[in-house]
């Protein structure tokens, strides 16, 4: 039986790394449901029993030797690893492990990956030298492929697909508990009901406002209304301070210990989404519920402009009233926004599965 040994930003409690984590499986599982899989984690014991798979301490230089040396491929999981905005470290740490790997003469897969910011010179280098000796790399989008030729990656060949939770079957997903959550959190959960997901970016904070009149906007509609973390606990004070700013009463903010299903089984429940966090955005369109985007960084424009939904725009430019003129519209033809995130969602589904394809394909070779 082949091994396959996962490593990415894993059991750190961000919801949309989850999902990457749950995609990847799935798709593989699907592929080929003999496999054996296992991953690397920050918290070993709770990831295994979140995916029911084998995990290992991903600080432990002997645990990942000697996990590599009994797996037959190391899978680089989606998400962006290859940046260094939020810490040097990241780019040395993940091809410190492909390094190993290759040592090791494993192949090595890059799974759906994003890209950047790469901001540090050194980062480029060992990008340039390690990466150049991987065997399959798969992109989430067009522009994180050409990054990376970009930093010199020319070897290895490079195939765009689509993020791994598009390939999250909603027919899988639970409404038990989304509707229990609900219940508890609003007196009319029958009302009509949008997601709000914020996460702080720097030193902004004008953007907050925007996002608040745009929440009463919503209760004046007669809808619900629900912030929800994707990433505990970062998210809850952003989402409590936007929260603050509202004229209006009755929004709620989901801050009950909850996991990534959980998190699927409340947006199962949603018919509208309004997102800064890619991975709100992303299970919107798996899920085939309209969105609207509001980007810090150019993962977010990418997604949804292949997504075929609408973006607010840059948090450092959001304006109110075009914000709210532009959910007026989309709210007004809400039917003809479902109609088209579902024909996207339908074929980045497609997309996002050829990752799984190209891995068993090298794993086969």
């Amino acid at each position: 039986m082949s091994r396959i040994l996962i490593s990415g930003y894993y059991g750190f409690n961000n919801a949309g790394d989850d999902v990457v984590l749950y995609g990847i499986i799935s798709s593989l599982q699907r592929e080929q449901p003999n496999i054996s899989l296992a991953v690397l984690s920050n918290q070993p014991d709770r990831t295994a029993e979140l995916f029911g798979i084998e995990a290992y301490d991903r600080w432990s230089f002997g645990t990942i030797v000697r996990e590599l040396s009994r797996s037959d491929m190391l899978v680089m999981g989606g998400g962006t690893l290859m940046q260094d905005v939020t810490s040097p470290r990241s780019v040395l740490y993940y091809l410190g492990i492909v390094t190993i790997a290759k040592l090791l003469r494993k192949p090595v897969v890059f799974y759906a990956q994003g890209f950047g910011p790469i901001l540090k010179p050194l980062s480029r280098q060992v990008i340039k030298r390690v990466v150049n000796h991987v065997d399959v790399i798969t992109v989430r989008d067009y522009e994180s492929g050409e990054d990376f030729k970009a930093c010199g990656v020319k070897k290895a060949p490079i195939h765009v697909t689509a993020d791994p939770a598009l390939t999250i079957s909603p027919e899988d997903i639970s409404d038990a508990r989304g509707k229990e959550l609900l219940h508890g959190l609003f007196a009319d959960p029958d009302k009509p009901l949008v997601a709000i997901s914020v996460r702080d970016w720097k030193q902004e904070q004008a953007f907050k406002q925007a996002i608040a009149k745009a929440a009463d906007w919503f209760v004046l509609r007669g809808w619900n209304v629900l912030f929800l973390p994707m990433h505990v606990p970062s998210d809850l004070a952003p989402s409590k301070e936007i929260m603050e700013q509202m004229t209006q009463p009755g929004a709620r903010l989901l801050d009950a210990p909850v996991t990534f299903h959980d998190i699927m089984s409340v947006l199962k429940q949603c018919d509208y989404v309004v997102g800064m966090r890619l991975h709100s955005l992303i299970l919107a369109c798996m899920l085939r519920i309209p969105f609207i985007g509001i980007s810090y960084d150019p993962k977010i424009d990418r997604f949804v402009e292949r997504a075929g939904m609408p973006n607010a725009g840059h948090i450092t430019e959001l304006d109110e009233a075009q914000l709210l003129a532009l959910l007026a519209e989309k709210i007004d033809g809400l039917a003809a926004e479902i109609d088209l995130v579902t024909e996207h969602s339908r074929v980045l589904a497609i997309e996002a599965a050829k990752s799984s394809e190209l891995v068993l394909q090298a794993l086969r070779t």
